[in-house]
């Protein structure tokens, strides 16, 4: 056989077989690399948003953005001017579709914003309570101390007007 044939005869029969043989399926798989921004706390499988009670506002985890309360409209932006994600307190919402702040009302009560407002210290006066002291006299224990040289001086009871004065003065009441 000279080449001319043989060339025939397998091309021939290699289109038969490519004929014959069953439709080849391709199946192309994409992996999209959703990842979690680096601020934010780590996301489970199928997950979309973060509530992110500061703002009052989303996170898509798909288009990388925030989504936020403008003017009545709820719109997606870059970036948040004046906030630092890092001081942010995520939520992850278990939400499949496309509208999550259609219940933005539930996610406000139940993730409410942690804000540390400190307290002003006010210092008020404690009221001043005089007591009158009172010296009580128990039986079978005796005077306080100091209480028995006033009873049993001479004219303690007499008004107390011996002459002799309280103390101040010369001889301070001694003869």
């Amino acid at each position: 056989m000279n080449s001319r044939t043989y060339l025939l005869a397998s091309a021939l029969l290699g289109s038969l077989l490519l004929a014959a043989a069953p439709a080849a399926q391709a199946q192309v798989n994409v992996n999209v690399n959703i990842g979690r921004p680096a601020w934010g706390p780590a996301v489970p499988q199928g997950a979309q948003y973060y509530y992110i009670p500061e703002i009052d506002g989303y996170y898509d985890l798909y288009a990388q953005r925030y989504i936020v309360l403008r003017n009545g409209q709820w719109l997606p932006v870059a970036a948040l001017n004046g906030y630092d994600p890092y001081q942010f307190h995520p939520v992850v919402l278990d939400y499949r579709g496309r509208q999550p702040w259609a219940y933005v009302g539930a996610h406000r009560d139940r993730y409410r914003p942690v804000v540390y407002r400190p307290q002003p210290v006010v210092v008020r006066p404690r009221p001043v309570v005089v007591r009158p002291r009172t010296i009580v006299v128990r039986p079978n224990r005796g005077l306080p101390p100091g209480q028995a040289k006033k009873l049993y001086r001479e004219g303690y009871y007499d008004g107390r007007g011996d002459g002799r004065g309280n103390g101040h003065g010369r001889g301070h009441g001694r003869d």
